[in-house]
């Protein structure tokens, strides 16, 4: 208490409430934006998978390749690229669930 009176004490008591309640509403307004970003991040690319492979026997280097990326619901697209000698094709598909 260090020579301090009570009402010295009693301020600092009052302060201290003040400041506690200040935090809780604080708390509680980090939670809500805490919320918020856990809801928007369930709708980016989570799962990404890429599988590079040779579409045909006379190529070499595993050129052709598939490209997967999805939500946390199994949402996304597949974007797929075969390669060979005289050309290369590009496929995208929609995947839902």
């Amino acid at each position: 208490m260090g020579g301090n009176d009570a009402k010295a004490l009693e301020s600092y008591i009052t302060e201290l409430i003040t400041l506690n309640q200040e935090n809780e509403e604080k708390i509680e307004e980090l939670e809500g934006h805490i919320n918020t970003l856990y809801e928007k991040q369930r709708y980016n690319f989570q799962k990404i998978g890429l599988n590079k492979y040779d579409a045909f026997q006379e190529m070499g280097g595993n050129l052709s390749f598939a490209l997967a990326l999805l939500d946390e619901n199994n949402n996304g697209f597949l974007i797929n690229s075969v390669h060979n000698i005289q050309s290369s094709y590009c496929y995208a598909k929609e995947i839902k669930n």
